[in-house]
Formats: structure tokens, C-alpha cells, sequence
């Protein structure tokens, strides 16, 4: 068996192979002596039955060709090991006359590597990091969610009030530049609705449309739809809401005593009063930034260094990350009761282009950072030890208040979900690393968490 580098292109490496005909011709045996074991044809007992019969009965081609499937993966593995080539795609072979029994094979395979990455100079490289205060007014908010969780709801015959919930017969219209409406709209029919105004992420242009006015009253809120929103068919739009208030209510908050501090902590709880009570949600929400923060680092540093990194980005695990995102959309989209193509307005040229272009965006955005930090990974010797998967057991474990030995129970019984959980822990100390090595900048900025900031929601 023979091989010779023909050349490579970016990331395609192509190779000559030539298999002797000695070689061929056992294969070609071995194949013959299977099938005629494994065939039943009446007249011929198993392993007696002639190649003329064979080939009559399977083609010779195919026989040929599967012959030819028992010598290319160790002839492949071979030229891997010689040309110490890092694969991303299985090979592809092209033979370069027809099979023939006496004859060589000849063919050209092509390999796609993974391309070479050129890594920036990490060292001096500056990021920002959030770091936040728990103010009193953070948490003030948050024990004010707790009560909410617990409140009863009452209707009540006033004006609408922050806080309240609202019901409304809502009608959802995009609207073009000029302010006409689209042709295209995602909900065509009005929709009954309830918006929290205890919600910190309803949108202020809801909120203020609504507040002050009375059941029976009309009224609308315009505003931009992030690119990013969870409504696909939304997203990136100028929108109006059109709202008929049909119902007010608010919620009763519970006292603060100490049957409330059982029903939010448990029955053995040492929580007693006010103090103790914004004490353990201090303790909460600190711990929460912490982890929020080094979270939104991580992101930070992942971004800048494949933002920096030189590579040319293989077409083949776009397309593959494309088709993976793709089916990740039809399932949410499943899960929220509707199509995909309703989610994103694919019925409109404009609207198959627009979803297309976001999903090479974020497919091109998933594939640079995956080899960045797998080139990371190998030139900082970073690997996931046993220590590692113990210490994210432990922290899991203290999040949801369980043993430790519960969740490594879990995650050794479920194969996917330890798999996952070993990219993560890697991905993270890859991060790590990289973060050492920069100059960290900590800044100010909101004193709650960033799940917990005012976002832009209905």
C-alpha cells in the first residue's frame, strides 16, 4: 500500500493511495468466502456457493466496492497516522478507474483537517469585569418577588396602578418604515393576554400605555423589537401593541411573620424576622453576581480571542452547525405550539433570506469559538481531570440543596448529560486560563444581578 501528498488547499489535504493487487484480491476472497457463508440459494449448501452465482445474485460491483470498505479504514487510519492530519469530516474517496479483479486500486481521498489557527498574544490583552454591590434597593425588589410568589390576586374596580395585572384583548401589528402596517403579521387575530406590571422586564412603553387607564379603555404602545428577542417573528421589527384593558388585579402581599418565613425556606428554617430575612437574601444575591459575573468574563475573554484569532473557517462545520441550530429552532418552535416557518416569517423571500443570514451568523460565530478554544486547549495542555467533574458535583450539589453523591449519581447514569457537562467544565477552564493571563479591568455597574436587570419583555 502506497500513498503520495497530491497538495492541500486551505483546509483540504488530498492524497494518492494505491493498493496492490495482492491485496485487493484477498479482500476480494475474504468477501466472497463471507457472502457465500451467509447466503441461503437452493441448490448450493452455505459456503459452497460459486462467485459467478454470487455476482448474479449481489452485482459485482457492489461485491467490488465491499471488498474495497474492508481495506480503506485501516488504509486511511495508516495515512492519518503518517501525515499526523486532525480530521473534522470523515474522508472522502474517489477512485480513479473501475475495480478489478488482478488490477490495483487506485484513488484519491480527500481529507479536511482542521485549519490552522494563528492565536493572538494573549498576555497584556485588558477586559472588563462587572462587579456589583447587593444595595439595599436590589434587595428590596427581590424580597418584594418572594411576597409576589406567595400573594393572593384580587380584582379590583380602579385605575390601573404599577404593580397590577392586566388583562387585555392585545393585537400585535409590525409596521413598516413609513408607519403603515406589514403586509406580512405574525399574530393576525387578537389575543387575549395577562401583563404583570410586576414584571421588571415588561417594556416601558406597555407600562406606561397602561398605567392610569380604566377596564373598557383602548390603548397602544410602539417600540423596536431587539434582533435578538425570543419571538422570532418579531425580532429585529418596529412593533405596535393595540391593548383593550378588560380586567384589573393586584396582589395581596403576604406579612412578614414567621409562618411566611417557613413557607419560603421550610419548616425548620432559623430565619425569624425582617433582619434575618434580608440577611439570607443578601447572602443569595451576592453569591449570584459572583457567578453572573464570572460567567459574563468568561464570554468576554472567549469573544476577544477569537475575535483576534486568524483562521479561515471550514464550510462543511458551518453548514453542519447550521443544520444542528436549525433543528434546535424547529424544536423550540414546536415547543411554543407553532411552526417554524411562522416563527420566522419564512413564508417571504425576505424573510427565508433574513433567517438564513442569522443562521450563518451565529453558526460562523459557534464554529470560530469552538476551534479557538480547541487550539487553546492543546497549546495550554488543558484537560478535564476527575478532580474537575468531583468539584462541579459539589457545586451543583449546593445549588439545588441536594448531596453530591445524588447529582454524580445522575450524571453517571445518563451518558449525554456527563458529556455535556465535561465541555462545560473544560470550556470554562479554558476561559480560566485565558483570563490569567489578561489584564482585568473591574468596573462598576447595576447593583442586582444581570438576570434580574430590567430587560425589554413584552
Amino acid at each position: 500500500m502506497r500513498n503520495e501528498l497530491l497538495g492541500q488547499e486551505k483546509n483540504i489535504v488530498r492524497i494518492k493511495l494505491e493498493i496492490e493487487a495482492d491485496e485487493f484480491k484477498k479482500a476480494l476472497n475474504k468477501t466472497f468466502n463471507e457472502l457465500s457463508q451467509q447466503v441461503n440459494i437452493p441448490g448450493f449448501r452455505k459456503g459452497k456457493v460459486n462467485r459467478g452465482v454470487l455476482e448474479m445474485r449481489f452485482g459485482r460491483e457492489a461485491i467490488y466496492n465491499e471488498a474495497l470498505e474492508k481495506i480503506m479504514p485501516n488504509a486511511i487510519k495508516q495515512i492519518v497516522e503518517d501525515y499526523d492530519l486532525d480530521l473534522i469530516e470523515t474522508p472522502a474517496v474517489e477512485l480513479s478507474e473501475p475495480l478489478a479483479e488482478g488490477k490495483p486500486v487506485n484513488c484519491e481521498i480527500k481529507f479536511e483537517v482542521r485549519p490552522e489557527i494563528e492565536l493572538p498574544e494573549i498576555d497584556g490583552l485588558e477586559i472588563e469585569k462587572v462587579v456589583s454591590e447587593v444595595n439595599d434597593e436590589a434587595i428590596d425588589r427581590f424580597a418584594k418577588r418572594i411576597r409576589i410568589q406567595l400573594a393572593e390576586i384580587k380584582p379590583v374596580e380602579r385605575a390601573v396602578q404599577d404593580g397590577d395585572i392586566v388583562d387585555v384583548e392585545l393585537t400585535v401589528r409590525t409596521l413598516n418604515d413609513d408607519g403603515t402596517e406589514s403586509s406580512e403579521q405574525p399574530k393576525p387575530d387578537a389575543t387575549h393576554e395577562k401583563i404583570n406590571l410586576a414584571d421588571e422586564t415588561i417594556r416601558k412603553q406597555v407600562r406606561e400605555a397602561l398605567i392610569g387607564k380604566n377596564k373598557g379603555e383602548e390603548v397602544t404602545a410602539e417600540f423596536d423589537v431587539e434582533a435578538g428577542h425570543s419571538e422570532r417573528s418579531l425580532a429585529g421589527k418596529h412593533v405596535r401593541y393595540k391593548m383593550l384593558v378588560e380586567n384589573v388585579s393586584e396582589y395581596v402581599l403576604p406579612e412578614l411573620n414567621e409562618q411566611f418565613y417557613k413557607d419560603v425556606f421550610g419548616e425548620n428554617t432559623d430565619i425569624k424576622d425582617e433582619e434575618a430575612f434580608r440577611a439570607r437574601i443578601r447572602y443569595d444575591l451576592t453569591n449570584q453576581v459572583a457567578e453572573e459575573s464570572l460567567a459574563d468574563l468568561r464570554n468576554k475573554a472567549v469573544e476577544l480571542v477569537a475575535s483576534k484569532s486568524k483562521l479561515e473557517l471550514p464550510e462543511s462545520l458551518i453548514e453542519r452547525q447550521k443544520e444542528a441550530m436549525r433543528h434546535e429552532d424547529e424544536d423550540w418552535a414546536k415547543n411554543q405550539g407553532i411552526e417554524l416557518k411562522d416563527a420566522y416569517a419564512l413564508d417571504t423571500e425576505e424573510g427565508r433570506k433574513g433567517y438564513e443570514n442569522l443562521l450563518k451568523t451565529r453558526a460562523e460565530t459557534t464554529v470560530r469559538n469552538v476551534l479557538v478554544m480547541d487550539e487553546l486547549a492543546k497549546k495550554l495542555d488543558i484537560h478535564v481531570e476527575e478532580s474537575d467533574l468531583e468539584a462541579e458535583f459539589e457545586r451543583r450539589a449546593k445549588q439545588m440543596n441536594v448531596s453530591k453523591g445524588f447529582v454524580a449519581k445522575y450524571f453517571h447514569e445518563n451518558k449525554n448529560s456527563l458529556d455535556r457537562l465535561v465541555d462545560e467544565v473544560r470550556w470554562d477552564k479554558i476561559a480560566d486560563a485565558v483570563i490569567s493571563r489578561m489584564n482585568v479591568k473591574e468596573v462598576k455597574e447595576s447593583s442586582e444581578p444581570a438576570e434580574e436587570q430590567k430587560k425589554e419583555g413584552e
